[in-house]
């Protein structure tokens, strides 16, 4: 009977585990999703190109060194040692297929690459700081900071448009920067800010295109040329002069801008002799050679809102009126967030006119 029952038992504990590999091995079938009539299709998974090889920390290393044209001062002020910025500058080489430098006893200098990558490699570490910038503000302050640059005369015009704009958008923040014309277009093609408000022009002092390819320009308002006298001045008791009467008299302008260019394309288009005699940096010299008598001051019209001297009078010059025209800058497709853009928008249609 044992034998008998220990039988039974083998022969159960087989067909169980028969049964058990039967059913492991049977497939389990997958459901297959039903069309929804209506629906849209899945999207495809979007493909991510990867990222070169290249790192900020890299690009870093080869703007140092190009400025300070110095492996031993770059490295230095990198806080690395020599051999690895040596290290990084033969990769960064590498990776971009040319030399950067020429290298000598006595000498480092750039190559023609080098020199033509110089600016790019700034723009994208400009950008690469105020993302970063943004990325933290994100937690710290829930705001992103606009990089607005300006030239000095329209600060009157634009920050009670940038206060208006604070005030619908208090999550916005501003870091404000007043720079000749030259330096703001400069600026803003290396990426330090993200919108200039500045002149609009073939070309300035430095040669700098503000109308060159890859910038937009939204033109907001025209700025008038205008003459600043003494009140008991000949030409004063006029409402307006014409250039013709400054040919035998003093005059003053800026050293920096293109008022002094305007006078000599229209002196030189009405045959008149426009030659300033002096130049000066800041507006106070120049209301303070008016004052004296010394000379008359040829400047836009913008310095003259908030001219409540006594002594001084604005005069309108015509025949011909000459204007420069104020445009709010950016570089097409480079803005780092929807505040930049939104910043941009609202100056266009609070300050245009």
């Amino acid at each position: 009977m044992a034998t008998s029952s220990r039988r039974t038992e083998n022969t159960k504990a087989r067909a169980d585990a028969t049964a058990a590999a039967n059913t492991a091995a049977v497939p389990v079938p997958v459901p297959v999703p039903v069309p929804v009539p209506g629906a849209l299709p899945a999207a495809p998974t979007p493909h991510v190109p990867p990222l070169p090889a290249l790192t900020l920390r890299q690009v870093q290393y080869f703007v140092a060194l190009a400025h300070s044209r110095s492996f031993t001062q770059a490295a230095q002020a990198l806080s690395v040692t020599q051999p690895a910025l040596t290290a990084a500058i033969r990769q960064i080489e590498f990776l971009l297929g040319g030399r950067l430098f020429e290298r000598s006893a006595h000498r480092l200098t750039l190559t023609e690459a080098g020199t033509t990558i110089l600016p790019l490699a700034e723009r994208l570490l400009n950008a690469a700081r105020g993302t970063f910038d943004d990325m933290t503000s994100t937690f710290a302050l829930q705001a992103q900071t606009v990089r607005i640059g300006f030239i000095p005369s329209v600060a009157a015009r634009l920050l009670p448009v940038l206060g208006s704009l604070r005030e619908a958008y208090p999550n916005v923040r501003f870091a404000l920067s007043d720079l000749p014309n030259s330096e703001l277009v400069a600026a803003l093609a290396r990426g330090e800010i993200d919108l200039g408000v500045g002149i609009r022009d073939e070309a300035d002092e430095a040669g700098h295109v503000a109308n060159t390819e890859g910038f937009r320009c939204d033109d907001l308002f025209d700025d008038e040329i205008v003459l600043v006298a003494r009140r008991d001045d000949p030409l004063a008791s006029a409402a307006s002069v014409n250039w013709s009467q400054l040919t035998e008299r003093d005059l003053a302008v800026f050293v920096r801008g293109n008022v002094s260019d305007s006078l000599q394309r229209t002196g030189g288009s009405q045959n008149l002799r426009l030659e300033p005699k002096y130049r000066m940096e800041y507006t106070e010299p120049l209301y303070a050679l008016v004052r004296s008598g010394l000379a008359l001051a040829i400047l836009p019209k913008l310095y003259t809102l908030h001219l409540h001297d006594p002594v001084l009078v604005a005069l309108d010059v015509v025949a011909p009126r000459v204007t420069r025209t104020v445009a709010l800058m950016s570089l097409v497709g480079k803005e780092r967030g929807p505040q930049v853009s939104a910043c941009r928008d609202w100056i266009a249609e609070h300050l245009a006119t």
